[in-house]
């Protein structure tokens, strides 16, 4: 079975401890780092009307976020993936992150749950990301995912700069459905997870504790295999 993955490597900076991300594929030399600032959203103020014209009432809209301005996180980070196969961080509580969605209503990660939970980590600008969200909604289209897992996408290593800006309109765009927690423009929620590239794919039991992890893309088909074969071991 053989996997595509959008490859990154961590910063050793000692302050602020922020995730450098290598370019995907390999015709790309430069690293590039998350965006220090979530993006702004701009109003344009139309002149003021004349004064017999009719008043025209303002509507307020509510800002996009892009990155969440912080995390608020409970528990241990989980060590990066090394093994798939022989994963250290199998059986170990997961941190909870609490965050937000684009439209900034709260959104959480980790803890007991429902049922199982499977988190896909997807970076915009990523190749791999984007073949693997059509395959992930082939899944849902054939009605082939248990009704009890829950999905919750996370959109980390935001840069305006590369493909598919913003993440906000990407990933209505490429049909993702479920909710998705906006990263930190450090991305510190796939630190937290231990992510080692992308897509990067974490699947928890309902108790919150990890039940597997795996990097990169595959078929709608080795994805399914991936999810029964982690929901047996429970």
């Amino acid at each position: 079975m053989t996997t595509q993955t959008c490859n990154r490597f961590f910063a050793a900076l000692a302050a602020s401890a922020l995730l450098a991300l290598s370019a995907c594929g390999g015709s790309d030399a430069a690293s590039d780092t998350a965006s220090d600032t979530a993006p702004e959203l701009a109003a344009d103020v139309d002149e003021a009307a004349p004064e017999e014209a009719t008043a025209v009432p303002v509507v307020a809209v509510a800002a996009i976020l892009e990155s969440s301005a912080s995390l608020t996180v409970t528990g241990e980070a989980l060590p990066p993936l090394e093994d798939p196969n022989n994963d250290a961080a199998v059986g170990t509580a997961a941190p909870v992150v609490v965050g937000a969605t684009f439209d900034g209503t709260e959104v959480s990660i980790g803890g007991p749950t429902d049922g199982p939970t499977m988190l896909v980590f997807l970076a915009h600008w990523c190749p791999h990301c984007n073949d693997e969200i059509p395959e992930i909604a082939t899944l849902r289209d054939r009605g082939d995912l248990p009704d009890n897992l829950n999905i919750i996408g996370v959109s980390t290593a935001v840069q305006p700069d590369r493909d598919n800006f913003p993440p906000s309109s990407w990933i209505v765009e490429k049909d993702w459905t479920w909710p998705v927690l906006a990263d930190t423009a450090d991305s510190e929620a796939i630190q937290l997870y231990g992510g080692t590239g992308f897509p990067f794919t974490v699947m928890l039991n309902a108790d919150g504790t990890v039940n597997a992890r795996k990097s990169g893309n595959e078929s709608a088909d080795q994805i399914l295999e991936w999810i029964n074969t982690a929901l047996l071991t429970v």
